[in-house]
């Protein structure tokens, strides 16, 4: 199973593509759907997902036609809160921006596997770090950005300008207009960072949100649980293993057991759970390597001991041997290959 066939996204923020390309006046948008793979009829019921590989792709011919040197911040100004569907109507009715963005968190499945949102204490405030699948592809800075800058126009539009990063971390280089992404998040900016996060402080996240109903969270709440749960069961415990793989291997392989606790449940439990959709940890492992392999390789000139480092093998020799029996060809012989 090819990683980037499991993955897979709400059709809600990929309606939101497209109504950022007619917000810049792109000529037929529709146009770029057909070219990505993706059928504009999944686009009409919610429920729907379709392939991050599919959406991977329109979002470079996005970034590519609407020729915006920051598409990603154009998306955030588009964006409704009706395009996260059931995770932005659970954010409306937390007491508080804090325990909105927790729910945005714990439930972040629902909008999509193209990457994981992690919270982290820092100080008095809390860090909302991003890590994309596949950060080499070349719409991921753009598709990074819309994440991150969505965030705060969802909490803008929660509870007004109040909301504001104190700190806003990319690891993308400086672009030509570093003043439009200061002037948007309304705070400094910097790039080239080791990781793509916002900083908010106590008071921003201590924000109530007004008109929150906790009888209403409580029955989204469920909703959303019996929606992970079938998401789970239909996406396969394999899929989210996959997705959790692709953002934390970098230098190193998580560990069974740690994965196991991201998904809340026990070792043992995540091994009877993929020996019922016949597969195992070490396949996916595999899987997952693979599939980064071939986009590293054809996306970046990062030296192939580099690569081999990233995908957490101890020795670049171990790497060369698993893409051989992947591929049947060297990583060098790829590359010549995909250019």
């Amino acid at each position: 199973m090819p990683l980037d066939s499991q993955l897979e996204v709400s059709v809600g923020l990929t309606r939101a593509i497209l109504d950022t390309l007619r917000s810049l006046d792109v000529a037929e948008p529709e146009a770029l759907l057909r070219a990505a793979g993706i059928d504009a009829g999944q686009l009409d019921k919610p429920e729907n997902r379709i392939p991050l590989e599919q959406q991977q792709a329109l979002w470079q011919l996005a970034v590519e036609r609407s020729q915006s040197g920051a598409f990603g911040l154009d998306f955030a100004r588009c964006i409704q809160p009706t395009s996260f569907g059931l995770l932005g109507y659970m954010a409306m009715n937390c007491r508080n921006i804090g325990e909105s963005i927790e729910a945005a968190v714990k439930y972040q499945f629902l909008a999509g596997q193209g990457g994981e949102f992690s919270l982290e204490q820092q100080g008095q405030g809390v860090a909302l770090c991003y890590t994309p699948v596949n950060p080499d592809h070349p719409a991921t800075a753009q598709r990074v950005l819309a994440m991150l800058a969505a965030n705060v126009s969802f909490g803008r539009w929660l509870v007004g300008e109040a909301f504001r990063p104190r700190q806003v971390d990319l690891c993308q280089p400086a672009p030509a207009q570093p003043s439009d992404y200061e002037e948007f998040f309304d705070c400094a900016v910097s790039f080239d960072a080791p990781r793509n996060l916002l900083v908010y402080d106590a008071p921003v996240t201590a924000l109530p949100v007004p008109n929150a109903s906790e009888e209403l969270l409580q029955l989204l709440s469920e909703r959303a649980n019996r929606l992970l749960d079938s998401l789970s069961h239909r996406s396969g415990i394999a899929a989210r293993i996959a997705s959790l793989l692709a953002t934390q291997l970098n230098n190193r392989v998580p560990e069974k057991s740690v994965i196991a606790s991201q998904l809340g449940m026990s070792e043992r439990t995540l091994q009877r759970r993929l020996r019922e959709e016949g597969t195992n940890f070490q396949e996916i492992l595999d899987d997952t390597r693979h599939y980064l392999a071939r986009e590293l390789l054809r996306n970046t000139a990062l030296p192939l001991n580099d690569i081999a480092s990233q995908l957490g093998f101890a020795e670049p020799s171990a790497f060369f041997r698993a893409f051989k029996k992947w591929e049947g060809s060297t990583p060098g012989q790829y590359r010549g290959s995909s250019t």
